[in-house]
């Protein structure tokens, strides 16, 4: 019972971060991107739900130079 007071407690605590990355080379997106993003000239800013704005930079750089971008 208490890990479904710690999932609740911690969805109580997700807010947004606007985190800005620098892209060093081209990226193409197909399918679904999970924030809202812009894209301005090598420059990503998105909008990461997360507890930190570290939790929610590490979500982003994993969805751009991690993640499958093509489901």
């Amino acid at each position: 019972m208490s890990d479904i007071k710690s999932i609740i407690n911690r969805i109580k605590t997700l807010t947004y971060h606007e985190v800005a990355v620098e892209l060093y080379e081209p990226i193409q997106f197909n399918g679904t991107i999970p924030f809202d993003l812009e894209i301005s000239g090598n420059m990503v800013v998105a909008q990461v739900l997360a507890n930190s704005y570290e939790e929610a930079e590490q979500k982003l750089l994993t969805f751009l130079f991690e993640g499958s971008r093509d489901d």
